[in-house]
């Protein structure tokens, strides 16, 4: 009686997420439809299960207090509806992601981006079309965001394909996914969407490496790994300038990023005027406000067309200030982190993936603005990472204490059975 209302909530939350990521990732085809699909498909996974949600919001509260920050925002902000408006639906998106952590394992979640990824290439292929430029926008608004997609579906590919526990149809699709990522990423002509996705592809690869090695090696494999990881750090910030500027002019790109540079300084001349709190949240980019009118007018880009500093850092601290940056950072850096670590105890193709895409994130934010805004599936991702591996990490330092606390008492006695750690979807990978 009690097992049939449980699998029917599971596969409610998997179709009900499956809606709410389709709208977001494939929003030009939604159209004005997308933000109104989620919300209902949010809403109603939400309300499912109350207890469940109301759980799962308990032990995460703390991943709120960045949408509550930009809610207050309002307080200060030159534009304060905007801010508190934008917020509550930042706060609505980072409670969705909350919720999708308490009813979906990794597994059900990489399989199902699979899908969603996979019907936006698709539709790419089969009715897509090309920009002024001659490169491929598929189904997108502009190369860039073709670009993106693509870096994303061939990271969730490769894992599907590389999943033991998937089935062969699956695994299958998974390859042929990834074999036809790479002449799609060439169409999209993103030089910067094919360099940031190889390491991340190498982090899939070598995790699942691991999984044939040993503790120790594995341990070495690590080292190794982070050794290489502290020399690329040191280069970048020795040469890096000169590194990206060669890269670029050798794949006939404009070495200062389309004029990136130029929008960077000027993100950080407002950055020094108001460093702490900011300008508020979403309210630096307005219709009538002078400085973004002049930086449209500047760039050839229409008013309102939501235009950004394309540097996550400087964006968001414009707007929120060194304090809500700060909190961003925890999110996004910590996740990393704390998946890096559970991925290293608990190595399979979901956490590999996770990783990943939260490298992918971190790459992709000295360039692009992915995170943190209202109906972005980035954000919810990257939200969803740091909760994953948070609770993935509790759940296994339950295992090794109640392991610890086993003391047998005679060879006639029985080894005391410790207790089941609490049920988390993805604890069971």
């Amino acid at each position: 009686m009690t097992e049939l209302p449980d699998r029917l909530t599971f596969n409610l939350a998997t179709v009900l997420t499956f809606g709410a990521f389709a709208a977001l990732v494939l929003n030009a085809m939604f159209g004005p439809l997308a933000a109104l699909t989620f919300m209902v498909c949010g809403l109603l996974l939400i309300v499912s299960n109350p207890h469940q949600s109301l759980d799962s919001l308990r032990r995460w509260w703390f991943v709120l207090l960045l949408p509550a920050y930009c809610m207050l925002t309002a307080l200060w902000s030159q534009y304060p509806s905007n801010s508190l408006r934008y917020g509550v639906q930042l706060m609505f998106t980072a409670v969705v992601a909350v919720i999708i952590t308490g009813r979906l394992s990794t597994a059900t979640l990489m399989r199902m981006m699979f899908i969603v990824y996979g019907i936006g290439v698709l539709a790419s292929i089969l009715v897509g079309k090309t920009g002024a430029g001659g490169a491929w926008l598929g189904v997108f608004g502009s190369k860039n965001a073709f670009a993106a997609h693509i870096a994303v579906f061939v990271l969730i590919a490769v894992a599907v394909a590389a999943d033991r526990n998937s089935h062969w149809v699956l695994r299958l699709a998974g390859i042929a996914g990834a074999l036809a990522s790479g002449p799609l990423l060439i169409l999209a002509q993103s030089a910067g969407a094919t360099l940031m996705v190889v390491p991340c592809l190498g982090i899939i690869l070598l995790t699942l490496l691991t999984t044939r090695l040993p503790g120790t090696q594995k341990l070495f494999v690590l080292v190794m790994l982070g050794i290489v990881a502290a020399a690329l750090v040191l280069l970048v910030i020795v040469a890096g300038d000169t590194l990206l500027a060669e890269v670029l002019e050798g794949s006939g790109k404009d070495p200062t990023l389309t004029g990136r540079t130029d929008l960077w300084a000027t993100g950080l001349s407002y950055i020094a005027e108001r460093p702490l709190q900011g300008l508020g949240y979403r309210s630096f980019w307005v219709v009538g406000f002078a400085p973004a009118e002049e930086l449209w007018a500047m760039f050839d880009v229409p008013a309102g067309a939501g235009f950004n500093f394309h540097n996550t850092y400087i964006s968001n601290a414009v707007e929120i200030g060194l304090i809500g940056l700060s909190m961003q950072i925890v999110l996004i850096y910590g996740g990393a982190i704390l998946m890096a670590a559970y991925t290293f105890a608990r190595p399979n193709a979901a956490n590999a993936l996770l990783l990943a895409l939260q490298v992918l994130m971190i790459l992709r934010s000295f360039i692009e603005v992915e995170v943190f805004f209202e109906f972005s599936i980035r954000s919810i991702m990257g939200i969803a990472t740091f909760i994953y591996a948070a609770a993935g990490l509790l759940a296994l330092r339950r295992q090794v204490a109640h392991t610890q606390r086993q003391t047998p008492k005679g060879l006639m006695s029985h080894a005391r059975i410790p207790a089941r750690p609490r049920s988390y979807p993805h604890a069971n990978l």
